[in-house]
């Protein structure tokens, strides 16, 4: 599943189970709590060895990090799950912050946006935690995604390091997690950038693949003295880089499925708009085609590999694997659920957490492990009762 040679070279063992959790603002944020409740349940979130987020994903894989050491095991699942996580992301949920945020930065034209995003986390969820409050040998590696708009690369926030395979590596950095969070959610234009001054830290190169064919460009001096960080989504928003040479690789895409349009191509600021959506919708096809013939390739051999699940999934496809029943009207609604940070109401909040936590039993049934058993009660109450179903 090699999507680009230019990564940096491996710092962390292939073992485990590698999960990838896309950006979609507070919905994909919520869809993928449902996720973590069922890898819970499953008794595979503690075999998961690394954990790769982009923008919304990247609000619930951090605060997962955050609260891994909290966590109580027994026989594999996590007995406090609910009390150490979930109801911290649910109450966070209720924060609505991105029209404040968007005037913010479309006034100061991105100068203060990623110092009040930034502290809007801080207070409601990471309360002055650091990479460094991250889980070290005795949980999953956590890679925080975001955008480095000066080199166009993936810049990695994680405990050992923050990178980009261009600027170099920053070792243990003690930096605040919150600020992670909202570099790799920082949706353009008006919740970005977010400029990271570097005079202060060590930046030690970070040796490129033995097997890059390409010539490396030469890497000015600015690049090291400040890093602009825009949301993760802009490069990646699956968040697959960081896992693409896993054996296992679980993927769960919060992101909106491409929308057909009927006009608003009449200027050329909605025309352009529109063709950057068509762009983003095309790379984000060509990764999914990438990883799907990836667990193709592997079952074809005889290995399970992992499976990808996204928001709009079509429930009807897995009736045969049993599970939950989810009508296919109740997902259409649930995946054109806006891609904002701001609270959606009682009856989308519980629905888009039971969505996450239906189809991703399914599809781990179906492609990944067909001997676990089926989840037969939803984890919010109303099943995706938000309109009238179930």
């Amino acid at each position: 599943m090699a999507f680009e040679e230019s990564a940096p070279v491996q710092t962390q063992q292939r073992t485990g189970i590698a999960l990838a959790l896309s950006g979609g603002g507070y919905r994909a944020m919520l869809f993928h709590t449902g996720v973590l409740i069922r890898l819970n349940e499953l008794g595979l979130l503690q075999q998961v060895s690394r954990v790769s987020s982009v923008s919304g994903g990247s609000i619930s894989a951090a605060y997962l990090g955050l609260v891994w050491k909290r966590l109580t095991w027994a026989r594999g699942v996590a007995t406090n799950f609910n009390d150490a996580y979930v109801d911290g992301i649910l109450r966070f949920s209720r924060h609505s912050m991105d029209w404040y945020c968007a005037t913010v930065g479309f006034l100061t034209q991105g100068r203060l946006v990623s110092s009040l995003v930034s502290w809007v986390y801080d207070r409601a969820l990471f309360h002055g935690a650091t990479l460094q409050d991250l889980p070290g040998d005795e949980g999953p590696r956590f890679i925080i995604c975001a955008t480095n708009l000066t080199t166009g690369s993936l810049w990695r926030f994680s405990r050992p390091y923050m990178a980009d395979y261009r600027v170099g590596r920053i070792d243990r950095p003690r930096f605040s997690l919150a600020r992670a969070v909202a570099a790799s959610s920082a949706f353009p234009p008006v919740l970005s950038p977010m400029t990271l001054n570097l005079g202060g830290y060590t930046i030690d190169d970070w040796p490129a693949r033995a097997d890059r064919t390409e010539v490396p460009p030469p890497v000015p001096s600015f690049v090291r003295s400040r890093a602009v960080l825009s949301d993760g989504g802009v490069y990646d928003n699956h968040g697959l880089e960081p896992v693409n040479d896993w054996p296992i690789v679980l993927v769960s895409d919060g992101g909106a499925p491409h929308a057909i349009k009927d006009s608003g191509y009449g200027n050329w600021y909605a025309q352009l708009r529109r063709v950057l959506d068509v762009e983003d919708n095309q790379v984000r096809s060509l990764r999914r085609r990438a990883l799907i013939k990836y667990f193709d390739d592997g079952r074809a051999a005889g290995q399970a590999n992992g499976t990808y699940w996204s928001i709009g999934t079509n429930p009807a496809k897995y009736d045969s694997v049993g599970g939950l029943a989810c009508r296919p009207e109740a997902v259409a609604v649930l995946s054109r659920v806006g891609t904002r940070l701001a609270d959606p109401g009682d009856a989308v909040r519980n629905a888009l957490v039971n969505w996450g936590y239906a189809i991703s039993d399914k599809c781990i049934r179906r492609w990944y492990a067909p001997d676990l058993p089926p989840a037969t009660e939803w984890p919010m109450p109303d099943g995706l009762g938000c309109i009238g179903t179930d």
